[in-house]
């Protein structure tokens, strides 16, 4: 059992609990719970700039600009060097973020101590020079937010559950899924988007039909969609294929990737882990173990990001992995041997 960081091409530290990981043809962008932002050059692992504001960091998107939601404010940080450019207050606690062209949406929600429940959520639209254009207000929160259409979709918990459209106007719909089950996270795809509920429930989305698949009873914790087909992995281990197959790993399922070689997996239990399953059967071919629970895992091309609940930043060059992981096995196969053999000296000497 080896430790994944070994077959990364570089490792930093973030100082504290990862809570936000980007990568673009360049940087890798990470956030901290403690509110820490840094930008490293993917090339060189070279740290180019670091900003601290007040966290935690919610959400984070590279555009011409970096822009940050955390704690309950609203940042624009300048790309190149990392200054503080502009700063708005959104009141309540900030969640999700998504740029358009020139529009920004942000969410915020409040939560109401008394009854350890969300209460309220705004939905805000600025423009890239942080003047706000509208606000609109609903009950519940939001765990997933996209732009698709022209529209803002976001999928909401209870009471209602499924998701709201909000068109360009500010015209907003509530749409009922078939489970009256909370949604968890969602990611967007090629041809609509997937939403994961709390009852183990999948909602397919797209411009013209909605399709509906349940994938055990437990939490969904994970998507991943290669436009083809999705994986999924709930609360307690099992990942789902819509290939039709079914594996069953130790410990929540935090993070799924797809690269051309392997599909990523990690874990958290007592053993924290990463699979490299085969992308045909789902079978194990490879697998690591670290020893932070693994918080996010981010791909973009070749370019794979990993980080921990402890702030420790793993980047992976997917092109020459197979290279690293076979120089690895070799190695270690040679240190086996020389163990074995140490081992046999040390009968014949007694």
């Amino acid at each position: 059992m080896r430790p994944i960081e070994d077959l990364a091409s570089f490792v930093r530290d973030l100082g504290s609990e990862c809570t936000t990981l980007n990568i673009n043809q360049s940087n890798l962008v990470a956030g901290s719970k403690l509110g820490r932002i840094i930008l490293w050059g993917i090339n060189d692992g070279q740290q180019k700039w670091s900003i601290d504001v007040e966290g935690p960091i919610s959400d984070l998107e590279i555009d011409e600009k970096i822009y940050v939601t955390a704690s309950a404010e609203l940042h624009a940080i300048n790309r190149e060097n990392g200054h503080l450019e502009w700063t708005k207050d959104i009141e309540g606690s900030s969640d999700l973020l998504e740029i358009e062209g020139e529009k920004i949406f942000v969410t915020s929600s409040l939560y109401e101590i008394e009854i350890q429940d969300y209460t309220e959520t705004t939905l805000f639209k600025f423009n890239k020079n942080g003047e706000l254009l509208d606000t609109i207000n609903f009950e519940e929160k939001p765990w997933f937010m996209k732009r698709h259409n022209q529209e803002t979709i976001l999928g909401i918990g209870r009471p209602r559950c499924g998701f709201l459209t909000v068109d360009n106007d500010g015209v907003i719909s509530h749409n009922q899924t078939e489970t009256n089950s909370p949604v968890n996270l969602g990611i967007k795809t090629n041809y609509g988007f997937l939403l994961g509920h709390s009852d183990g429930t999948i909602t397919e989305i797209d411009d013209c039909d909605r399709k509906y698949t349940k994938c055990g009873d437990d939490s969904i914790t994970a998507m991943f969609s290669n436009n083809i087909s999705w994986k999924i992995g709930n609360i307690i281990g099992n990942l789902f294929s819509s290939d039709g197959w079914v594996i069953d790993l130790d410990g929540k399922i935090s993070g799924i990737v797809e690269t051309e070689d392997h599909i990523w997996v990690s874990t958290n239990s007592e053993d924290n882990m990463i699979y490299l399953l085969d992308k045909e059967s789902g079978s194990i071919e490879y697998q690591f173990n670290h020893e932070n629970k693994i918080q996010i895992m981010t791909l973009s091309n070749y370019n794979l990001a990993i980080s921990d609940d402890e702030g420790k930043i793993m980047f992976f060059d997917v092109k020459t992995l197979n290279k690293r992981i076979e120089e690895k096995k070799d190695i270690n196969e040679d240190l086996d041997r020389r163990n074995l053999l140490k081992k046999r000296l040390r009968a014949l000497r007694k």
